[in-house]
């Protein structure tokens, strides 16, 4: 009987023992701390000491790129007023092409956009949309004159960078190649020249015309009064030196030309 006593005695001590502090763990009150996470840092900046060059450096860098993003944003806001810019731009050169064929049918001969008379043998020619087109070398070849677009700065021709009022070269030479390959042709050379009083940009190309003779292409790049005008030729290789000089002439007759100074007389009493 006593054994049994103690037996039981011992159960309930052990018992009691595992079942107090499993309860004590998951009932206790109190206040729990709560985990506090840390807003992480980009690796580039974990231990680098604040104020200091490293720090200095990673801050511009980040600084550049928050102002390159904000660039691209602003292009993209942009980019529909400048289309729209280009548009006007090209609807008055479409208004000024239309207007310039009835004068030519009076007087007998071809208009330029400048207003003056074309060279010899420039005939009008269909227009098509804002160029303004002529049939040259007896209409074996053609002539067009178009606005390419506003300029944005000044003519550069030295240097890396050249530009035609404002627009890089190479962009203007990337949509010749992109028209040449769509007419089967090919980029011979490139070079800026002086006419008149203006710097030109010339690209020189050919392409492959009817029964497979070579035909001569020209294109001219400038800029008159804000904007940026091209004449493309498409001549026989045989005319192509005559026409080169006819299309400079042309060229040249599109430059402002400079008004007279008028100088106030001085009475001498």
């Amino acid at each position: 009987m006593v054994i049994r006593a103690i037996a039981l005695s011992l159960a309930l001590l052990v018992g009691i023992g595992t079942i107090v502090p499993i309860a004590t763990e998951s009932v206790e009150a109190g206040k729990t701390k709560k985990r506090q996470y840390k807003k992480k840092k980009s690796r580039n900046w974990r231990g680098v000491k604040k104020y200091s060059k490293r720090w200095w450096q990673l801050y511009r860098a980040q600084e550049r790129r928050k102002r390159a993003s904000y660039a691209r944003r602003r292009a993209l806001r942009l980019r529909p007023m400048r289309l729209a810019k280009v548009r006007k731009v090209q609807a008055e050169t479409t208004n000024v092409a239309s207007a310039k064929p009835a004068a030519s049918e009076k007087k007998g001969a071809a208009i330029l956009p400048s207003g003056q008379t074309a060279p010899t043998g420039w005939q009008p020619g269909a227009q098509s949309g804002s160029e303004v087109l002529f049939s040259v070398d007896g209409g074996r070849g053609t002539a067009a004159i178009s606005v390419v677009g506003p300029a944005n700065g000044e003519t550069v021709d030295t240097g890396r960078n050249r530009t035609v009022g404002g627009v890089p070269t190479s962009a203007l030479r990337r949509e010749v190649i992109n028209r040449m390959i769509r007419e089967n042709g090919w980029v011979v050379n490139d070079y800026q020249k002086e006419v008149g009083s203006k710097k030109v940009y010339v690209v020189v190309a050919q392409s492959q015309g009817a029964g497979g003779r070579l035909n001569s292409r020209m294109f001219y790049f400038t800029e008159v009064d804000g904007r940026i005008y091209s004449l493309a030729t498409n001549t026989n290789v045989d005319s192509a030196e005559r026409i080169a000089e006819e299309s400079e002439k042309v060229i040249n007759s599109l430059q402002p030309k400079a008004r007279p100074v008028q100088q106030a007389s001085v009475r001498e009493d």
